[in-house]
């Protein structure tokens, strides 16, 4: 098992195989994205809770309830993912540890969780792109959201 490294990293560009915390180094990437979503997300949803905050009745309030919490939510997800990608990019510093690699391609609980791990993203990323279809449609509004 390999993990994956970025193609545009300076070891993958040489040839060289890179250590494991090379490696986790280089998806840091990805908890500093979907923190930057999170983050994102959650300044749209205080726009919106401040524009229905206007409205006095119960059910905007409610929603501007709920929406201020799921604000404060995900500001703290957005953080918690910074600090784990900050964590990530100090692996690179860890030393080249020794690897039986079919060892660890045998080892049944280590290529579940690996195949788990590749199932998930794979339906994070068709969530992310039916999400983003539907607020695409929401920007023309002759066509109608599914």
């Amino acid at each position: 098992m390999l993990l994956p490294i970025a193609a545009d990293q300076p070891m993958a560009m040489a040839g060289v195989q890179p250590t494991c915390g090379q490696m986790l180094s280089s998806m840091a990437v990805i908890p500093e994205k979907i923190s930057m979503g999170a983050t994102s997300v959650a300044n749209m949803w205080e726009a919106h809770a401040k524009f229905m905050s206007a409205n006095k009745d119960k059910a905007s309030q409610a929603e501007v309830k709920g929406l201020r919490e799921l604000v404060k939510e995900h500001k703290q997800i957005a953080a918690d993912l910074d600090k784990a990608a900050s964590s990530m990019k100090k692996a690179a510093s860890w030393p080249a540890a020794p690897h039986d690699m079919a060892k660890m391609n045998a080892d049944p609980e280590l290529m579940a969780a690996q195949k788990k791990v590749l199932e998930v993203h794979k339906e994070i990323i068709a969530e992310m792109q039916k999400m983003v279809a539907n607020m695409e449609k929401m920007d023309k509004p002759d066509k109608p959201m599914k």
